[in-house]
């Protein structure tokens, strides 16, 4: 596994700390007391996602584009004063034209990336939750069996993924974090991604994928917990 899991010695007295910080400032979100860390960088982050888009359908005209699986991490600031405005990495990505294989990659990089560190961490992978339906089903079916419900792979929809627009929302949402006066979203090694972004064939699936993850991540910061009013809304595992 290269991922561990830190947690402030003082979780709660932070957390509630910050909760008094933000009511008197009037802020909606306040940073959690546990983050991430890199074993093999030392590189921390607020939180870990996942993303799937499964692979283009298979025409007469036109050669099947491969699926898409990828985790990108919330890169954790050292101001502390905006973390909502953190930056994008993505640490793992991986293709496949072949359904089971593309569950399997999910499964191992989960496993990689820290999953089970927290209840919340690959809890759910943004993707399209509407196609091999079936297949899926299966493979939760043995994962279930071996250890628990915790471990069936659920998928949800990004923001705005039922908009007739979505390629070109997502496209813009992922391009918006590449410009010079706001990048960002970075890709390290990783050359999947960078190399569909310069052949650019329109709904290529790791462009859906990675598009709607970002486009999600800056519709809401899922990396921090929210406060509503006077109420605070916290996971009780810290």
């Amino acid at each position: 596994m290269k991922i561990k899991k830190i947690t402030n010695p003082y979780a709660f007295e932070l957390q509630q700390a910050r909760l008094d910080q933000s009511v008197i400032n009037g802020k909606p979100m306040v940073e959690r007391p546990y983050w991430y860390e890199n074993t093999e960088t030392g590189q921390q982050y607020y939180d870990l996602c996942g993303c799937i888009q499964w692979p283009t359908k298979i025409t007469d005209s036109k050669k099947e584009r491969p699926g898409y699986v990828a985790v990108v991490g919330v890169v954790k600031s050292k101001n502390e004063d905006s973390p909502e405005n953190a930056l994008f990495q993505l640490m793992a990505e991986g293709e496949s034209e072949d359904v089971p294989t593309l569950l399997n990659m999910m499964i191992s990089v989960r496993s990689e990336y820290g999953f089970g560190l927290h209840p919340n961490l690959f809890e759910i992978w943004f993707g399209d939750p509407d196609n091999f339906v079936t297949t899926l089903a299966l493979k939760n079916e043995k994962l279930t069996a071996k250890g628990g419900e915790k471990q069936a792979i659920l998928i949800t929809p990004p923001n705005d993924f039922y908009d007739p627009n979505a390629f070109e929302i997502y496209f813009r949402s992922l391009r918006s974090c590449l410009v010079k006066d706001n990048h960002r979203f970075f890709w390290g090694k990783n050359e999947i991604l960078r190399n569909r972004l310069r052949g650019f064939l329109r709904d290529d699936p790791a462009v859906m994928a990675i598009g709607g993850l970002i486009h999600t991540l800056l519709c809401r910061c899922i990396w921090m917990d929210q406060t509503e009013g006077n109420v605070f809304v916290v996971e009780e595992n810290f």
